[in-house]
């Protein structure tokens, strides 16, 4: 197989986003500690000790997490597909 990158056919890189990188460093924060959170939080204060609710109150609060980095990202790469594209090239008719 050919490798892309030695023929030189790879699309250009566009360069790193800083907001996209804090974005995800935010959410893989809010992953480790949200759900966590929750489980002892809950475990002590809400269901009384119930190991199975508090689990579930966990399971719960790290999808909601998921689904939030999920909306973030589709809204930003909306807002970067709005941006006016360049005019194509065209071949000249004949």
């Amino acid at each position: 197989m050919v490798n892309a990158v030695a023929t030189g056919k790879m699309a250009p890189q566009q360069g790193v986003q800083p907001a996209v990188l804090y974005k995800l460093i935010l959410f893989a924060i809010l992953m480790a500690v949200v759900p966590i959170g929750t489980y002892f939080g809950s475990l002590n204060y809400m269901w009384n000790g119930s190991t199975t609710y508090s689990a579930i109150s966990a399971v719960v609060t790290a999808n909601i997490v998921l689904v939030g980095y999920v909306v973030v990202a589709f809204e930003e790469e909306a807002a970067y597909n709005t941006t006016p594209a360049p005019p194509l090239l065209r071949k000249k008719e004949q």
